[in-house]
């Protein structure tokens, strides 16, 4: 089985759609157009508006499966649990949730750049951003540790309505306690990029956290921005178990490969160094399937 037919059947749960803030590489229709019949199902993500009214606006999907998300940035109000819920009403398939991103207090904290969204990540030098300075951080656990009376009522509504946990670009010991939580409620959940420069979550954090169903992600742009080596993401995907984790791009920036030719690009590398077809499998098709709860 061909890299390119592995990926054929495989699924992508981070590609960043546009239009959006951040000036993207592709809007639906022109991702339809370069992605069917080349990878079967992407989960679009916006920093900044929930995606499932750009899927269901829609008219027709031939074999390409898309499935919707909404980031809990100040854009849709942070954690707001009524932002989750109205996407998730009009979402056929489960919703993905991603704690805050850009407005984490981690992410502001930890990034290098003076401005909200780094304008290196923009690709375009008539992106204006705002500096950092003018936003408010948003926290999800309180001085004493403990989750926000917001967070856990954002918990409830993402268990009842059935959805998938992202834990954004929170630290990782902020997403060790809302996992915690999350696995109490049996809320299916996703470690976004641990192998990241504002998260690092230690591989031994990642290890506990799969134990408890958790799942662990791995994405090419981490690796294409020069962040990291391969050899990086081959450890840590030893040391967790395939089982426990999936491949995805996390493109869809101006200028990065799309989301079928960054996970052959990701794919050709993690194989070259040691990583196996079927270990690849599960964390492309297995494991995603099992995620998207698709037969």
């Amino acid at each position: 089985m061909k890299v390119e037919e592995i990926v054929r059947e495989g699924y992508d749960l981070h590609f960043h759609i546009g239009p959006d803030v951040l000036p993207r590489k592709y809007i639906v229709e022109e991702l339809i157009t370069k992605e069917e019949g080349k990878i079967k199902g992407i989960v679009l993500k916006s920093h900044s508006f929930p995606t499932i009214q750009l899927i269901k606006s829609v008219k027709k999907l031939k074999q390409l499966k898309l499935f919707g998300s909404v980031t809990l940035n100040w854009f849709v109000g942070g954690l707001n649990p009524d932002a989750v819920y109205a996407s998730a009403v009009m979402s056929k398939h489960p919703l993905f949730v991603w704690l805050p991103t850009l407005h984490a207090e981690n992410f502001l904290i930890k990034s290098e750049s003076e401005y909200e969204i780094p304008p290196d990540w923009s690709k375009d030098s008539k992106f204006v951003s705002r500096r950092k300075t003018e936003v408010n951080g948003i926290k999800i656990i309180n001085q004493k540790q403990q989750l926000t009376k917001r967070t856990e009522k954002l918990l409830e509504v993402v268990k009842k309505m059935d959805c998938i946990l992202c834990t954004g670009h929170v630290s990782y010991k902020e997403a060790q306690k809302v996992v915690e939580r999350a696995v109490e409620l049996e809320i299916p959940v996703i470690i976004t990029h641990p192998i990241s420069k504002h998260i690092n979550m230690p591989v031994e954090i990642q290890k506990t956290l799969a134990e408890d169903g958790v799942y662990i992600e791995h994405c090419f742009i981490t690796y294409h921005d020069g962040s990291y080596r391969i050899e990086d993401f081959v450890k840590q995907i030893k040391a967790v178990g395939a089982k426990s984790c999936i491949l995805s791009s996390d493109a869809g920036q101006l200028g990065n490969p799309s989301s079928s030719e960054s996970l052959i690009k990701f794919i050709k590398l993690l194989q070259k160094h040691g990583v196996t077809k079927n270990e690849i499998k599960k964390m492309l098709i297995k494991n995603p399937k099992e995620i998207l709860r698709i037969d």
